[in-house]
């Protein structure tokens, strides 16, 4: 039934790294956390998402891009400044970085985070090359270093795409931030990784994709991949080869961000299911502090917005995963805030940061 389909197709610190093991397999049901797009209000949204995660024990947090606003100061950032600062927006973006890093990764302490890059590390006078050079320790993390050493030549340099392998989970982190992706040299990583975790005793039971705008003809695709002539043909052949591999027996599910909210079964629509009636598990989490948006009318029951939180994986025995939303309350945000975050800037954050 999807041979139509293929055959369209075919023509800086504050860190602390913990390494862990690559492909582990005690066989013992363990959670990750997962969300994105911080900016805005992510100073005040973070330390609570990382307090729930460590609660969880959840093995590490994924953030899929956009740390900071960076079209303009974050109100967040604003608010923790002494009162007489006036900021300038040139000095904003020397800073902007370095506030993500002072006041959103510290709340995690030891447990392993790992980072994708948003369109909003884009925004002039932010670079890939500035993004890696400053993101690097993230980008080559102890766990990152073990997998690029096992895929040996097909490993490529360290960068904005990456994957690793956690208890029979291959988790990859692609790259969509900008109009130049899908480059060919992601593709080609890309099916490189997938190639040798579909190969026989490859161990992978499960591959988790995460990345910042969703692909193409979900139920977000008015916010995503679907924007640029290149994102929705790249995206389109990157969509079925997720699919071959869940049709080759691994579970496989697709994470992104970008929009501000969350959003399940984004992938339950009539442009993939007039090919399959089994589409790829999806889901859209954009709430780690960006300014909410509506949700588009095509989204399924259980959408949320004009939230806070983050999604939790709990991984089973045999690589299927179940992802359950974890909303937080003001309440949250008050708990587990900065000592110069204020709690009028806080109630702002969280009744009036949106749409």
């Amino acid at each position: 039934m999807f041979q139509p389909l293929m055959m369209r197709f075919l023509p800086s610190v504050f860190v602390f790294l913990t390494a862990t093991s690559v492909c582990q397999t005690s066989g013992a049901n363990w959670s990750f956390a997962v969300s994105g797009d911080s900016r805005n209000c992510g100073d005040f949204v973070m330390p609570a998402i990382a307090a729930a995660t460590k609660a969880e024990n959840d093995a590490f947090y994924w953030h899929l891009g956009d740390f900071r606003w960076m079209s303009q100061p974050d109100q967040d950032l604003v608010s923790m400044l002494p009162v007489s600062k006036e900021l300038s927006i040139d000095e904003y973006h020397r800073i902007a970085w370095d506030d993500f890093l002072a006041h959103q990764i510290p709340p995690f302490g030891k447990m392993p985070v790992f980072v994708g890059r948003g369109n909003h590390e884009t925004v002039p006078p932010m670079t890939r090359e500035g993004y890696v050079a400053k993101f690097g320790m993230f980008l080559d993390r102890p766990e990152i270093a073990e997998q690029r050493k096992a895929d040996g030549a097909g490993a490529g340099p360290v960068g904005p795409w990456y994957h690793w392998t956690h208890e029979g989970v291959d988790f990859i982190t692609l790259d969509n931030a900008s109009k130049e992706e899908f480059s060919d040299a992601q593709l080609k990583w890309l099916r490189g990784v997938l190639d040798r975790d579909l190969a026989p005793g490859s161990g992978v039971r499960a591959i988790v994709a995460g990345m910042h705008e969703a692909l193409p003809h979900s139920t977000g695709s008015e916010h995503a991949m679907d924007d640029w002539d290149l994102g929705e043909r790249t995206g389109d052949k990157v969509y079925t080869w997720f699919y071959d591999a869940q049709a080759a027996g691994k579970h496989v599910y697709l994470i992104a961000s970008h929009s501000h909210y969350y959003s399940p079964d984004i992938f339950d629509t009539y442009y993939w299911k007039q090919y399959s009636n089994r589409v790829v598990p999806g889901l859209i989490i954009g709430s780690a502090g960006a300014r909410r948006y509506s949700l588009p009318k095509t989204a399924k029951p259980g959408a949320k917005t004009h939230i806070y939180g983050y999604v939790q994986g709990q991984v089973r025995a045999d690589g299927e995963i179940d992802f359950r939303l974890h909303e937080l309350a003001e309440e949250d945000l008050i708990k587990n805030r900065w000592p110069n975050a204020s709690l009028d800037a806080i109630h702002e954050c969280y009744v009036n940061n949106a749409e």
